[in-house]
């Protein structure tokens, strides 16, 4: 299927690895160029793609939590994508985090979103064509243990992203969430350690407990989400806005 976006640029938040590589990889393909943000090796990894792919796709290192997106912005200039990713918030319970560790939070996780979004919306609606995606979770479905920090803020995320796809309807721009469900990504992987440490087990114990969770019985693996950020970004997905898509593996088992 041709996605018809051959040509667009895209700017990809957390591109150097994990699901935010795996997504500017598979855009790449698509004949899709990039601006590839992440806090190291960004422009080691913008060169092996272009070398890949044949793609134009520069790098740029960037912390979303600190650094200033409008000099970003008069850098990158116009783009036709925003897929907004700067990976999790620390893990722990109410008695494990502090206000610093909430106010981080926020910054990485909802900030980094608006100010991608005030940054490079303008520019979207000016041409009548963009695609604006943010990476969330299935805790926006269903809370998940030791991640209180996640459970909270993507939720402001969520509605941030729905309230933008209503205001601006008619913009020819679109505006959704990816929630994966568990994935094999570095991350978590940390997790899984986490709580392996504090039950005293092994991580590999964790891990095939939560594999057994979804309905198809394993992990995700990053292309997988990849792909389904790749259609909604497309031509063909033009009449999809305001909406959080699961791509879990049937490991949220309620249909709201």
């Amino acid at each position: 299927m041709d996605l018809e976006i051959r040509g667009k640029k895209a700017l990809i938040g957390g591109g150097t690895r994990g699901i935010g590589r795996s997504v500017a990889e598979t855009l790449a393909a698509e004949g899709v160029n990039l601006e590839i943000i992440a806090r190291h090796s960004s422009q080691e990894v913008a060169k092996e793609i272009s070398k890949k792919f044949g793609i134009t796709s520069h790098g740029h290192d960037f912390d979303l939590s600190k650094d200033d997106v409008i000099s970003l912005k008069k850098e990158i200039g116009n783009i036709d994508i925003l897929f907004a990713n700067a990976g999790g918030p620390k893990p722990g319970e109410m008695e494990d985090l502090d206000n610093e560790d909430w106010r981080m939070a926020y910054d990485l996780t909802l900030m980094s979103v608006v100010k991608l979004t005030r940054a490079f919306l303008p520019g979207m609606i000016s041409k009548g064509w963009g695609r604006v995606i943010a990476l969330t979770s299935i805790s926006v479905f269903e809370p998940i243990s030791r991640l209180l920090l996640s459970n909270s803020i993507r939720m402001a995320v969520e509605g941030l992203i729905r309230s933008l796809s209503v205001q601006h309807a008619s913009s020819g721009v679109t505006f959704n969430c990816v929630a994966p469900g568990y994935t094999l990504t570095d991350r978590v992987k940390k997790l899984f350690e986490d709580t392996a440490k504090i039950r005293r087990v092994d991580p590999k114990i964790i891990e095939n407990e939560i594999a057994e969770r979804p309905d198809i019985k394993r992990l995700a693996r990053p292309f997988e989400i990849a792909n389904a950020i790749a259609f909604l970004v497309s031509e063909r997905a033009s009449y999809i806005t305001g909406t959080t898509l699961k791509v879990d593996g049937g490991y949220v088992k309620s249909s709201l």
